[in-house]
């Protein structure tokens, strides 16, 4: 249950874990369990922000909640994306619905935000503020107040709010304060784009929360798996589908940017776009969820990109572009002070190998649930594939995006070697074995290159990069690949040494190397990564120590927010349990959660088949 104990809570002070997220598959919106909206962007996920008081004061707001004193509780109404809050005073209870309506296959954008309020018992004095600030709060917004409600404009955007209550305005902002009684209940709505303010019920409230609570339910229905963490995977699952762009495929990493890895830190990057690297790993959660169509459509948002440059990016934005220059908002403070706020990310410039490896893995994943590799995408493929057998003996940034020099990184190059072992694997599925000799000799190569120069005898350890004393945690996915048997020693005891130099001896938290003795251009403290947890317990799973890894899958579950959702990383040594940073909800941690649960599942009942 998130609490939130009084009335006026500044912005900073309020954990990722007081926040739910709604959405429509085109943007996203985080509610807050004092009954403030905090961020929105509209009309897309990568759209500057309307309501950014998450990363500054002044940044726009959108708060419904009791003027006097309360407690709060938030929750989902069940397989739905759509928030509820409930607060609780000394003369009554009020409920606040959040969400944004949900029509499956839409072509016309419609970004609105619908809020209900009831009182469920007693009385309950409200007030309403509505501030957005457009372009990233650096335009108040001019307010002209009408008979259902108001108009905010600035520049070439515009915004309106349907009122069932008399409005007034002031400093581009409007409010209003009212009672209600037990049984009262009353909605009001945003509308993004809208030059003319309609009469509330115009918007059918009752009946689009109807239709999008059957929408969502009707989604999360086709989910394949029964087993006892239902609850978390369909939260996570949902949570994935609210970071996709519908009209085009992609799948955001996160719908924020510049949440802190740390607080006062300055690792805060724009997540609101799509990294290939990801790739493998949406697939394999949505197939083996049963999600094909939704992994298709991303497979195909990928393979569009590589028809068009016959190479790849390291991430796109929504619409599949190029290149999100990196700009900083001097404007912002950051949440809880922790600036820059940066918009665009110069990643975008860097060169990483792991990506071609991830793409051909995801192609695999694809052919393997059905899909089909029509010529003209394996002539594309191969093209990657060529790219991979000139490149992989460069340098590069590595997983981790390093703002330093550029390294011989471990993990690159098992991504090389997994790009050449799939492309092996499909060709001879495809019967396009030309070249299978060639590519089977050049994964041999990179296989002992890696083995011989990452391996650091001294330490009895993989390393992160070649010649280098520091552990990854990113390495916990050697075995997974295949690159290397789980049973073997050097694995095994690579596992142990990340296990103890990077974990944490009471949970199955990991950081992600050693901020103080790798230079990633920041050299910075940063939470413990989330995604790393899971990868750990994939490891776990492979060496069929299953209550082990049950354990620890629990223990990440009970970590979640009250709501389910995860950030990239987790502060342990906060004054509360754990501080959540990074930004939220964060894809990588959902999809890892999903992953390992049906790894969990597919392991055990292999074991009780005697398959294992």
């Amino acid at each position: 249950m998130t609490e939130a104990s009084t009335k006026n809570t500044n912005y900073d002070s309020l954990s990722l874990a007081s926040y739910g997220v709604i959405g429509d598959t085109r943007t996203a919106v985080l509610v807050s369990a004092t009954g403030s909206i905090d961020w929105a962007c509209f009309p897309d996920f990568d759209s500057p922000s309307v309501f950014g008081r998450l990363l500054g004061r002044g940044a726009g707001e959108f708060s419904i909640a009791p003027t006097d004193a309360y407690r709060s509780h938030q929750f989902y109404e069940s397989g739905t994306n759509i928030v509820v809050t409930e607060f609780v005073c000394d003369s009554g209870r009020l409920r606040v619905r959040d969400f944004m309506p949900y029509v499956p296959n839409r072509k016309v954008a419609t970004a609105e935000i619908h809020r209900t309020v009831e009182c469920i018992e007693g009385q309950v004095r409200v007030r309403l503020f509505f501030s957005p600030r457009f372009n990233y709060g650096r335009e108040k917004a001019n307010v002209v107040v009408k008979s259902h409600g108001a108009i905010f404009s600035a520049a070439e955007n515009s915004l309106t709010l349907s009122s069932p209550t008399p409005l007034s305005a002031s400093d581009g902002a409007a409010g209003t304060t009212f009672t209600m009684a037990t049984g009262e209940e009353l909605s009001f709505v945003a509308d993004w784009g809208a030059t003319e303010v309609y009469p509330v019920r115009s918007y059918q409230t009752y009946r689009r929360i109807w239709e999008t609570r059957k929408a969502w339910r009707q989604w999360i229905g086709r989910l394949a798996y029964h087993g006892r963490y239902r609850d978390a995977v369909e939260r996570s699952l949902l949570t994935l589908k609210l970071l996709s762009y519908e009209p085009t495929g992609a799948i955001i990493a996160a719908p924020t940017t510049s949440l802190p890895e740390w607080i006062g830190g300055s690792r805060n990057w724009d997540y609101r776009y799509t990294w290939i690297r990801d790739s493998a790993f949406i697939l394999g959660a949505f197939f083996r969820a049963g999600f094909i169509d939704e992994g298709t459509a991303y497979f195909d948002f990928i393979l569009k990109r590589v028809f068009k440059g016959r190479d790849l990016r390291i991430l796109y934005d929504i619409h599949g572009r190029e290149n999100p220059t990196e700009a900083e908002l001097q404007h912002l403070e950051g949440y809880a002070g922790s600036g820059p706020v940066r918009i665009g990310n110069g990643a975008a410039e860097q060169h990483q190998l792991d990506i071609y490896g991830s793409l051909l893995d995801a192609a695999w994943l694809y052919y393997q649930h059905g899909g089909v590799i029509t010529s003209t995408e394996w002539q594309a493929l191969t093209d990657i594939i060529a790219l991979v057998m000139n490149k992989w003996r460069d340098t590069d940034s590595g997983i981790w995006e390093a703002r330093s020099e550029e390294q011989h990184y471990t993990y690159s190059k098992i991504w090389a070697w997994v790009a050449l072992d799939r492309a092996v694997k499909l060709a001879s599925r495809l019967g396009l074995v030309d070249q299978v000799e060639t590519w089977a000799r050049e994964a041999d190569t990179i296989k002992a290159h890696v083995l011989e120069g990452a391996w650091n005898e001294s330490l009895q350890s993989f390393t992160q990069y070649y010649g280098s004393p520091t552990i990854d945690a990113a390495l916990l996915v050697m075995a997974e690949t295949g690159f290397i048997d789980v049973n073997d020693a050097r694995f095994v005891s690579t596992l142990e040494k990340i296990k103890n130099s990077l974990g944490d001896e009471l949970t199955p938290l990991f950081y992600r190397y050693d901020s103080g003795a790798f230079d990633d251009g920041i050299r910075e403290p940063e939470g413990r990564f989330l995604l790393m947890s899971f990868w750990y317990i994939d490891c776990l799973i492979l060496l069929k120590k299953l209550p082990e890894a049950r354990a620890a899958l629990e223990q990440m579950i009970a970590m979640a927010t009250p709501l389910g959702l995860y950030s990239e990383c987790l502060d342990t040594a906060a004054d509360t349990p754990y501080r959540f940073l990074g930004n939220f909800p964060q894809g990588f941690s959902h999809l890892g959660l999903v992953n390992s649960i049906f790894k969990l599942d597919q392991m055990r009942r292999a074991m009780e088949a005697g398959d294992a």
